[in-house]
Order: C-alpha cells, then structure tokens, then sequence
C-alpha cells in the first residue's frame, strides 16, 4: 500500500516535468536564436518560456540561472537580481554545477572574488571534466589581481594559470560552449576597460575624452546602456540637452521599454526640455500600456494633450485616470477642466463640486472654488451663485486681494457699483500696488460721476504703469466727456495709441477730442484710422466710427 501510494502521486510529477521540459526546450532554441539574430521576437520568446517554465517546475534550476544571463545581457535586471536568480537556482539544487557557474560569473561581476571562487571550485567538484568553469574561473582570477593593488597576487596568478591551461585542455572537448561564454566574459571585460578609462577622465574634469570614450564603446560593447547614461550626463553637464535626450532615448530602445529607464527620460525632459511634449507623451504611453492601471499616467498625459490644445485626448486621459482613482479630488479638477474646454460647462459644474468636497488642500480648493464661479457668473448668469462661491474661496486663503477683485468685478457688472467700490477697496488692502485694480476702482467711480476719484485712481494706476494704456484713453475719456477738457483729453490719447498703435477705441477717441477742438481734417483722418483698424480688431461696430465720420462734413 505504501509503494502505491507514493507511485501514483510520482506519475503526475513526471507529466509535468515533461511539460515543464518541452517549455525549457523551446526557451533555449529562442535562446540560442537570440544570440545568433538578436531579434526581439526571440528574445520575448525566450523570456516567456523561461518564466512559463518555472511557473509549471519551479524546481527547474537551468530556468533560473539561464533567464537571469539573458535578462542581464540585456540590461532588464542588474547584477543584484541575477545573483539571487543564480542563488535559487543553487539553494533548490546544489548539486548543479551549472548553477555554482553561473552565481560564481555574476558574483565575479560583482567584484565578489572570493566568494565566486568558491562557487566557481564547487562547480569543478561536481563536474570535473568542465573546462567552461575553470576557464571564468582563471579569468576570476585574472581580475582579482587587477583590483587587489598587488595584495597576494602570487597565490591568483598560480589559480590562473593552472586553471587557464587546464580549462585550454578541456575545452578541446567543448568547443561551441566556450567560444559563447568566451564571448561574453570579453564583452564584460571589454566593458570594465572602457567604462574604467572614461570614469578616470570624468573624476580629473575632462569630460570631453571621457564622452568620446564612451562614444567608441558603444557600438562594441552588450551594455551599451549603461555608457549611453554616462554618455547623457556628461552632456547635461555641458547643456548640450538634445545630445543627452538622444542618449537617454537610446537607453530605453535598447532596455526594450525598462518602465524604471522610461521613468529616467521623463524625469529628465520634464526638468530639462519640457517643451518636448510628443516625446513625454510617447513615454507616458509606453508606461501607460506597461501599467494599465498607473492612473498617474493618464492624469499627465491628460495635460500633455491641453498642452497640444488636443481636447478630446485630454479628456479621454483625465477620464481613464478617474477610472482607477475615482476619488481623486485633483482628477476630478483637471477633468472638469478639460470640459469647460470643450464647453461642456455642466459636467464641468458637477466635477468641480466633487473636488471641493473633498477639499485635500485649502489653497488648492480656493483655486477651483474661483474656477466654478467664474462659470456660474460667465456662462450661467448666476452672479448670486458666483459670489456665493467667492465668499466661500476667502475662507479657504491668506491671497484674498484677486478673490476680492472678482468679487468687485461681478459687482460691477451688475452695476451694483457701491459693492463694487467696497471690494476693489479690500483688494487695494492687500494688493496696493496693483495697477489694474486702481483701474477698475476708478472706472467704478466714474460711473458714479465721482469725477474727481476718477482722476485719482487713474492717475494712480499709470504712476504704478507707466506703460498702461487703458488708463490714458479712460483717464483721456474723463477728462473729454466728464470735464469737457479736450485738449487734455487728446494727451492722454495720444500716449495710449503711441504705447498701443493698434489701440481702436484710442484713436477713435483722440478723432473724438480732435472734433471737440474743431480739427475736422485731423479727426477724420483719425476716424479712418480707427475704421481701417477695427475691420481686424472689431473693438467698435464700424457703423459706430462712419456715423463720426461723415457727420464731421454735414453742412
């Protein structure tokens, strides 16, 4: 009964050992193809085999240490990785000698000498006819000695040469292996030289030589990824940023998409050349499709596209990031963002009121507060509604002097002018060197008939802007229709059209003050200048500048 027992039981392992062996099979062919071709098909279907074969056996020790070889070779994992890959591979089978190399190559990687010689010399106990192990190992050696500074280099150069003429011997016996690994343990060596000669140039500042170093490697170096890096600082270093963007792009074609390379590029363009916008977007794409669910990604993409003035992806983008992050207060912002651009206001509406509710950051939610009332005041006519939300804003900041300003333009708009008065007032509290809102106040006085405030804060205004041109043709207007003054009037016109020669209302006004003074032939050439203007400014109805126009000849 017991030999039943565990028969039956050992018939279902070999199934799957078998499985797990064809699957083994064909990750090797790939393998093996890749090497020859290095086409990215193969190399897919290497990786996945292997993986499928662990997944199946994880016993399956040859898995582990060849997928860590081919993800190393290829610069998806570092040594680190690889190393535990190999560890595995030794802890679930210690009797594999292939397992010993392979941990012992990396450790050497690693500049872990003595411990990969350890490795290294359990592997030739295990399998002493090797000659592939005891010639890394010899190399092993070689390479203590280039790092030891002369420290016991008798005793490895003796380890060298027995195991190099050794391992010679043997591998008249094991041709095709050790002309592979040969390969590759002079492309790491290759590599070491390379990297070493330009990281000296580097730490004495000559960057130049090292970049050139770097450059002729490589073309002839598998780890050309880690001197395109080099190569990218040391042309940020320089500000010769579209060298480095090159090099970091080429970093991720050859990591075959590496999410933490892609991430490197982005970082670099959004500190470096943010004006890069295609790129960030084919970046953020590449992690988006890596992981579906990174809503991080959308919610960039989504301003890439605003960037573009491309509305309906960043829609699309803003929505896909609320998808996996449904309660994100800064998703639900951007996305009522993009709405009021599509002018899709209701959506809009809704959108910002869930921002608000949640409220991560008061500043924050003051910002969208002002948002939302600029849509009920603009779009929907609901000034009540908009001061509400204002009102509501000022409690959430310590920057009240542009809530007041809005408040007071609402005001105004409505002509409720004495509220109007109070809250460009307030703004003044807090921002009293701010041209514009001086502007407004005076313009809000005027209308009052407060002619003499008028001239104050308009005068005001152009002290703090000299440059201000609404304030000379308002001021200029004050002066024309409020004081009868024309030939004042026509100074503050004409310095508002020499600072804005495309200034419409400020030519018509100064052909105004021009009539004012009996001057028909210089208003009307005024008048037709201002006419000639509007047709692409469309300040005025043209209907408006022609009346002026040919009154000025009535009989």
């Amino acid at each position: 009964m017991l030999k039943q027992k565990t028969k039956f039981p050992q018939k279902e392992d070999d199934t799957k050992m078998t499985n797990s062996e064809k699957t083994l099979e064909l990750a090797v062919a790939a393998h093996q193809r890749y090497l020859l071709k290095a086409t990215n098909e193969d190399l897919t279907t290497a990786i996945n085999c292997y993986i499928e074969t662990i997944k199946e056996n994880p016993e399956q020790t040859s898995a582990y240490y060849r997928l860590a070889t081919l993800l190393h070779k290829n610069g998806q994992i570092g040594v680190q990785s690889a190393i535990e890959q190999c560890s595995k591979a030794v802890r679930i089978n210690p009797e594999d000698a292939n397992a010993h190399m392979y941990l012992g190559y990396f450790l050497s990687l690693n500049s872990e000498f003595e411990r990969a010689k350890e490795e290294f010399k359990i592997a030739i106990k295990l399998k002493p006819a090797t000659s592939r192990t005891r010639l890394v190992l010899a190399l092993t050696c070689l390479e203590k000695i280039k790092n030891s500074a002369g420290k016991n280099t008798i005793k490895d150069l003796t380890g060298a040469l027995y195991y190099g003429i050794t391992g010679t011997l043997m591998s008249l016996f094991d041709k095709a292996s050790i002309k592979m690994l040969a390969r590759n343990i002079a492309d790491d060596i290759n590599f070491a030289k390379y990297k070493a000669a330009g990281e000296f140039f580097e730490k004495i500042n000559s960057e130049k030589k090292a970049y050139d170093i770097y450059l002729s490697a490589v073309d002839n170096s598998k780890k050309s990824i880690g001197l395109y890096e080099r190569m990218a600082n040391i042309a940020i270093k320089k500000n010769r940023f579209d060298i480095a963007f090159d090099c970091l792009n080429n970093v991720v074609i050859l990591s075959d998409n590496d999410p933490m390379k892609v991430v490197n590029a982005i970082e670099y363009l959004e500190q470096y050349q943010s004006d890069k916008t295609d790129e960030l977007i084919d970046y953020y794409t590449i992690l988006a499709n890596k992981y579906p669910e990174l809503s991080k990604c959308y919610y960039e993409l989504g301003h890439l596209y605003l960037k573009k003035d491309e509305k309906i992806n960043a829609l699309s983008a803003f929505k896909l990031a609320l998808k996996y992050d449904e309660n994100n207060p800064y998703y639900q912002n951007s996305l009522a963002y993009a709405y009021v651009q599509l002018e899709q206001y209701d959506s809009a509406i809704e959108l910002y009121k869930k921002a608000l509710e949640t409220n991560p950051n008061d500043e924050w939610s003051s910002v969208v507060a002002q948002a939302l009332a600029a849509i009920y005041h603009q779009i929907k006519g609901n000034s009540e509604a908009a001061i509400s939300m204002l009102q509501n804003s000022l409690l959430l900041t310590k920057n009240k002097a542009q809530i007041h300003e809005a408040i007071a333009d609402i005001y105004y708009d409505i002509e409720n002018l004495d509220n109007a008065i109070e809250y460009y007032n307030l703004a003044l509290n807090d921002d009293s060197d701010n041209p514009k809102i001086y502007s407004r106040l005076a313009m809000a006085y005027w209308e009052k008939d407060c002619i003499e405030k008028a001239i104050i804060f308009y005068s005001k205004a152009i002290e703090l802007d000299p440059s201000y041109d609404i304030a000379y043709n308002n001021l200029g207007v004050v002066f024309l229709d409020g004081l009868g003054d024309a030939a004042r009037a026509a100074e503050y016109f004409k310095t508002a059209v020499e600072i804005n020669p495309d200034y419409v209302l400020a030519h018509f006004n100064l052909a105004r003050s021009h009539e004012m003074l009996g001057e028909k032939i210089t208003a009307a050439k005024q008048y037709q200048k201002a006419l000639n203007l509007n047709k692409e400014k469309n300040e005025l109805e043209n209907s408006i500048i022609e009346e002026r126009l040919y009154k000025l000849f009535e009989a």
